[in-house]
């Protein structure tokens, strides 16, 4: 019966709560947006955070996988990496790329872990339906599907057996699949890529994109088909699988369940040093040389470095601001409880309890809540590839795809639950307090207990819309600040388009061949004043690094030592506009039957050549790419490189017609006489009359690169923004709310006041005075709070401090003229009242 009981009363309080925000549809139209909008905005925000954070692998039990790393010391020990290696804390070095033979030499002791399965993530040229495309890849090792326990469905995977030979076949992603539109004949088709005949036999599970996070593979490839795939000279042979020199694959173990994780690692860590010493070159850091387990339920993870910090600072910020919400709608509902009273005074009377009153108005406020989850629900899933869809214009940007799973769903149902608590908590317990007051003193009393009550929101509000405002100050200081970063070249009228030819059918000098010939082509088109090439586009475009050693100098001194390199065209620095600083340029006298020469940079050679010396020096490089000395006969300015934040790195530039080793893939620049879109036209129609297969991909100016490469920071700065404009919104409102409800208080106060000869400049004054107090504690609340958060952002931000005087005066000078602004309507208001009227009425 108590339950029956229960359930009935609960009922009836939830018709009786829709009953009250029907009668109050302006009061609901309010709360139930501003919910929406606050709940959409984190519940968008929290779904690329869990794509970023917390989404794993979609393989079998993705908790087991641990990533293959080595770390070393300070130096440098493997002579040739195909992939990253970043520093450590410590300041030693870190990689996840190996040698084919040593991962094949770790594979053999399966006995303390489960599988070992051998990948690295790709780009190649595809050509499927006459349509040449370049596409995102992956090579696998053929225990790969089976180890990770993806069936396919429709086809066949890769088995172990394609280790041992060179079958040409592939792997479609379902997404390709589906683009294609999921044709019955897809098995058996044959496909071109780079040139090579490729035959399909399968299609990957729907969820499955590859073993690398934040790549989205379209096609898998055994891995022994890299030698015919993407060739790569290394000294005489184009193939990575015999050369334990050459460090480029990475791989992923799945731990045996009865066999602890340390002795696995220190087993093949074993295995891994003697493998190591065995083929590198001796080296007085080879000792340093270590095997690392990494997490690996996320795979090789692209996304963690660069947007978990941007990650959890959005979802702070958005939470700030429904918090703020929160604050104003609790103000609100405080507003109407104060008109309830005779309701709940006459509910008490008649014998309902503190605690139904208490269960009521809470039941309105999630009421309102869950009605406006529902509605941001609605906008989150709207909203779900924004920021995706902005960071996709950035230049070698990661994929962020967005899972609108039940993790989404419960956590917009969780906010949506803590919002309604938390908007009616205060309401609820004000209004068990004011049903048990009868006489005129004690109702005078809740009055100014419910004035201060308002007065601390409003200063708790002021003080969240200055952590947001400054937030959104620093954001947007910080890309103004890269904006007007000097780059070292002429970033106006340059078109830029990448090309990267099959290379079964280019190979060595046929590629510098066909690049130079693209270049005369380009160069004949009416408007096009002239054409480069290069390996590394300035800016956005990642980057190339070298040994370097000045010839003459002890090994020992510089052997380690690392710069970046390009290979360019002989036009290149006239066509991007970086000034000659002393020597000569590079000419179609330089050939292959030529001595390599190269022009520095001026990093380089105050690096380096700290004497001036520079000019007619020569160095070496990498000596499976650069084999001979190679002299240095020009020096150029310094530009930015990769990375507007970095600064410019020392940097040597090649010719490609005499390193056609380095013209594999190759991005063109054209200088314009006008509008680069205008001859965009002519630009296809050249590069296809040179040879059809060839993909022009990645289109856009120099103007667009450059402000590509901080779209991360132009979204901070406009979520940020948005943030801030809200916060403002809402802190006038709070501000205007409670100034209003001081003056309605006290009319009769302002009455005798005005009777008694105040002039309307003091009761003003007396008004604005006391909204000025809520800002300024406000302010000071916020400014504290922000210098407190500074530490979190303070990697964000570029030539700035989170304490930055002008960004904290702005914000609090703006949300002292809101609160004033906000506030003058009600003192306005409060010098038109009568005496007379204002005495009847007490």
């Amino acid at each position: 019966m108590p339950a029956t009981l229960s359930l009935s009363n609960l009922a009836r309080d939830l018709r009786l709560g829709v009953r009250q925000l029907y009668r109050s549809p302006l009061l609901a139209v309010v709360a139930i947006t501003t919910l929406a909008l606050g709940i959409g905005a984190n519940t968008a925000i929290f779904t690329v955070a869990k794509s970023v954070l917390f989404d794993r692998l979609s393989v079998d039990r993705p908790q087991d996988l641990r990533v293959l790393a080595w770390t070393s010391g300070h130096e440098q020990v493997v002579p040739s990496v195909w992939g990253d290696v970043s520093s450590t804390p410590t300041g030693g070095l870190i990689s996840p790329a190996f040698s084919y033979t040593i991962l094949q030499q770790m594979r053999a002791q399966s006995g303390v872990f489960q599988d070992l399965v051998t990948f690295k993530d790709i780009a190649v040229t595809a050509t499927i339906e006459n349509q040449a495309s370049v596409v995102p890849a992956e090579l696998l090792s053929g225990n790969a599907f089976t180890a990770l326990g993806l069936v396919p469905p429709l086809g066949r995977t890769f088995n172990p057996a394609e280790d041992n030979s060179t079958t040409q076949v592939a792997v479609v992603s379902h997404a390709l699949y589906q683009q294609l539109g999921a044709p019955a004949n897809i098995l058996g088709k044959v496909i071109s890529v780079n040139g090579v005949p490729i035959t399909i036999i399968g299609v990957a599970p729907q969820r499955f994109t590859g073993l690398t996070t934040g790549v989205e593979a379209q096609l898998f490839f055994p891995i022994t088909l890299q030698p015919q795939i993407i060739p790569r000279p290394q000294g005489t042979t184009v193939s990575l699988l015999n050369n334990p020199e050459s460090w480029w694959a990475q791989a992923v173990i799945r731990l045996r369940p009865n066999i602890p994780e340390a002795a696995t690692q220190t087993a093949l860590d074993l295995t891994f040093r003697q493998g190591a010493k065995a083929t590198l070159p001796a080296s007085k850091g080879l000792e340093g040389l270590r095997l690392a387990l990494l997490p690996g339920s996320r795979g090789m993870d692209n996304l963690e470095g660069n947007f978990v910090r941007p990650s959890y600072v959005l979802l702070a910020l958005s939470g700030l601001v429904l918090l703020l919400a929160c604050v104003n709608l609790t103000n609100l509902l405080l507003a109407r409880t104060a008109t309830r009273q005779r309701e709940f005074a006459t509910r008490l009377a008649l014998g309902a309890s503190h605690a139904h009153i208490l269960r009521f108005v809470l039941i309105e406020s999630l009421l309102l809540a869950i009605i406006g989850g529902a509605a941001g629900f609605g906008l989150g899933y709207l909203g779900q590839d924004l920021i995706p869809h902005l960071l996709a214009n950035q230049p070698n940007a990661p994929t962020i795809s967005t899972h609108f799973d039940s993790q989404v769903f419960l956590f917009a149902l969780a906010l949506s639950f803590a919002a309604g608590i938390l908007l009616g908590i205060v309401p609820a317990w004000q209004a068990t307090r004011d049903t048990a007051l009868s006489d005129s003193t004690r109702l005078s009393t809740a009055t100014r207990s419910k004035l201060v009550l308002g007065r601390s929101l409003v200063v708790f509000q002021i003080g969240l819309s200055t952590v947001l405002l400054v937030g959104a100050g620093l954001f947007t200081r910080t890309l103004s600040n890269l904006n007007h970063i000097p780059l070292g070249f002429r970033a106006d009228h340059l078109l830029l388009f990448r090309l990267k030819p099959p290379a079964a059918r280019y190979t060595g000098i046929n590629r510098a061949l066909l690049y130079r010939r693209l270049e005369e082509s380009l160069a004949a088109i009416p408007g096009v004043r002239s054409v480069s090439a290069s390996n590394i586009a300035i800016i956005g475009d990642g980057h190339s690094g070298s040994t370097f050693h000045v010839t003459g100098m002890p090994i020992s001194e510089h052997s380690q030592r690392t710069v970046q390199e390009n290979s360019v065209g002989p036009d290149f620095f006239p066509t991007m506009g970086i000034p000659l600083l002393r020597g000569r340029n590079f000419t179609s006298l330089d050939t292959t039957a030529s001595p390599l020469v190269a022009i520095v940079n001026e990093a380089l050679a105050r690096k380096f050549f700290p004497n001036g010396s520079a000019l007619g020096s020569s160095f070496t490089g990498d000596s499976d790419e650069i084999p001979t000395p190679v002299q240095i006969v020009g020096i150029v300015a310094d530009t930015r490189y990769a990375d507007l934040r970095d600064a410019t790195p020392p940097t040597f530039y090649l010719d490609y017609q005499q390193y056609s080793a380095g013209a594999g893939r190759m991005v063109i620049e054209l200088r314009t006489a006008s509008d680069p879109a205008a001859i965009l036209p002519q630009v296809r129609a050249v590069v296809a009359s040179v040879d059809r297969d060839l993909p022009l991909t990645n289109l856009r100016t120099m103007d667009q690169q450059v402000a590509s490469t901080f779209s991360s920071e132009r979204i901070f700065a406009q979520l940020t923004g948005a943030f801030g404009f809200l916060a403002l919104i809402l802190a006038a409102i709070g501000v205007y709310g409670i100034m209003a409800y001081n003056v309605a208080r006290r009319t009769s106060e302002i009455g005798i006041r005005t009777a008694l000869g105040a002039q309307r400049s003091q009761i003003l004054s007396m008004i604005l005075r006391e909204s000025s107090s809520l800002a300024f504690f406000g302010v000071v609340l916020g400014i504290a709070s922000a210098l407190a958060l500074a530490h979190f952002i303070q990697s964000m931000l570029y030539d700035l401090t989170p304490t930055d005087p002008v960004t904290l005066v702005t914000a609090a000078a703006l949300l002292f003229l809101v609160a004033l602004f906000a506030a003058l309507g009600p003192a306005l208001r409060a010098t038109r009242i009568d005496p007379t009227t204002a005495l009847r009425a007490e």
